[in-house]
């Protein structure tokens, strides 16, 4: 069985502390906050790796740190990392202010995982079929990064680099993510193997900003059809400064695949995908722009 330790700090001081003392002693660090997709990992781990191929494992728990809350101030929404997924869909200044968020984390996972899982988990999981990312990066949201000697901010854009993979560095903490107020509107689809509890075949958001019933400003990102999710600015560039009508819309969401890069998998095809991301990427942009359809 692998060897492990726990701990459980109560300030960013005794965090960093930890994890130097972790650092000195050649322990690998995980972090844990929720726990609904690293426990089932490390019971394999502890009892399916030899200890002798595996260094010591530093498991920190970080829900002690107050990264719970949902504040609103000056037209930015900030979202603590150990939020519950749940939490943040009934809590009222986001059902108010960012309904596309409570749309999306709605068709994610089940009630249980919702209950238990956090948001900043789920980012942090950086999974390409990820369900949360695609929403974040049309609402230009900010990732804000903690290291003992500074905090910063990386757009949710520029964050993934790969599969379970982040710009984050060794020694910095997810601990919150900030999302200016637009006045645009923003909407979330996915496509899977079944209604709930599933991961996404593929899934896609938008946010569309009109003015003038032109579109004015545009984002769009789709997600399980690449290493990472993709934001689909050759889809932008065909929407920008156009009237958003169903044709407009129809040929612009054909460029995502120029775009995207999707596999084989146990979920379906990359042909099926390729069938498939233009419809989700158009019915993501009607529902934003306010287009009824499909």
């Amino acid at each position: 069985m692998r060897k492990y330790k726990y701990e459980a700090p109560q300030s960013f001081e005794e965090l960093f502390e930890i994890m130097h003392r972790a650092n000195l002693e050649k322990d690998e660090i995980k972090f844990v906050a929720g726990g609904t997709d690293f426990v089932p990992r490390l019971n394999f781990e502890l009892n399916m790796i030899p200890r002798e191929q595996k260094q010591p494992l530093q498991i920190i728990y970080l829900g002690c740190l107050g990264m719970d809350s949902i504040i609103e101030e000056d037209g930015v929404i900030s979202i603590g990392a150990c939020c519950k997924l749940n939490d943040i869909m009934k809590n009222p200044v986001i059902c108010e202010k960012l309904p596309v968020l409570v749309e999306t984390i709605s068709q994610m996972a089940g009630l249980t995982i919702r209950n238990t899982g956090t948001i900043g988990g789920n980012i942090m999981n950086a999974s390409p079929a990820n369900d949360s990312i695609p929403t974040f990066i049309v609402l230009d949201a900010n990732f804000i990064l903690k290291s003992e000697k500074e905090e910063r901010t990386v757009k949710a854009s520029e964050f993934f680099t790969g599969p379970g993979k982040t710009v984050a560095k060794p020694d910095e903490v997810l601990t919150r993510i900030e999302i200016n107020l637009k006045k645009g509107h923003a909407s979330f689809k996915k496509l899977g193997r079944r209604q709930a509890e599933t991961l996404s075949v593929v899934n896609a958001a938008a946010y569309v900003e009109q003015e003038n019933s032109v579109c004015k400003t545009v984002r769009v990102a789709v997600g399980s059809v690449g290493p990472t999710v993709i934001r689909c600015e050759r889809v932008e560039v065909a929407l920008r400064g156009k009237k958003l009508t169903e044709d407009v819309i129809k040929t612009a969401s054909l460029k995502v695949l120029n775009e995207i890069n999707p596999i084989d998998d146990l979920r379906a095809s990359a042909w099926y995908r390729n069938k498939t991301a233009p419809v989700m990427v158009s019915r993501a942009i009607k529902a934003a722009a306010g287009i009824r359809g499909e």
